[in-house]
């Protein structure tokens, strides 16, 4: 009885550190995707930290997939300026930097015009 109860609690343990690890795992992953600012699409929200705007703007990964993605900035954008958002999978956009047209991959430039 008491060793298929020690069995019992290390698979628990292992299942557990598993998911732990996995977690981690995702939480460290971001996907880049691409898009230009269109100042139509930002409104003004009621300010959380330094955060006091949203856009909702689609984006673009690598391959040229479509994804729509929202975002918070402390201030509104440059009009057209392109973008690549860092994406988190669990925490949706934590970072973004402006990019040069021509830093794009092809397969989101042509979804955009110099």
């Amino acid at each position: 009885m008491m060793k298929t109860k020690k069995i019992m609690i290390s698979i628990f343990a292992v299942i557990l550190i598993m998911i732990c690890v996995g977690g981690a795992f995702l939480a460290a992953q971001n996907e880049e995707y691409y898009t230009q600012i269109d100042n139509d699409n930002v409104q003004e929200i009621a300010p959380h930290g330094d955060m006091n705007y949203k856009y909702t703007l689609p984006a673009y990964d690598r391959e040229g997939n479509e994804k729509e993605l929202k975002f918070e900035t402390s201030r509104v954008l440059k009009e057209d300026a392109f973008i690549c958002l860092k994406v988190n999978l669990i925490r949706g956009v934590v970072e973004w930097e402006e990019v040069e047209y021509t830093e794009m991959p092809g397969k989101v430039q042509k979804y955009y015009s110099e």
